[in-house]
């Protein structure tokens, strides 16, 4: 199964990672049911909802929500950083609890004492 294809987050985007329902009507990503809009009956997700001006808004739904992230980066100039994009295997074997090499740690680099 296809999992959802919609990025969360305002400032730093990361992927949905939930299995997809259905795929939206107007761009074709699969996409879960929270990222679908209710305004559109369940056939467009958040994103291309907001920028269908026939779409109505409620306050502080998920169009909503859209509209605002996309005038924001509109008006700013920012663009957000994607997690998944942004770094590198490298950068998360950091995070991953992988032991390290124990060469790594028997090699004799000096230290404050040897200058």
């Amino acid at each position: 199964m296809n999992q959802c294809a919609a990025r969360k987050g305002f400032l730093t985007l990361s992927d949905c990672g939930e299995p997809a329902v259905t795929a939206c009507a107007n761009c074709g990503r699969p996409m879960c049911s929270a990222h679908l809009s209710t305004q559109s009956g369940f056939t467009m997700c958040l994103d291309c909802a907001a920028s269908d001006q026939n779409v109505q808004e409620g306050e502080y739904d998920g169009v909503w929500r859209n509209r605002y992230r996309d005038s924001y980066y509109t008006s700013s100039g920012y663009y957000p950083m994607h997690s998944s994009s942004y770094y590198d295997t490298q950068d998360a074997a950091s995070f991953d609890g992988t032991p390290r090499d124990a060469d790594e740690d028997a090699t004799d680099r000096g230290g404050f004492g040897d200058s």
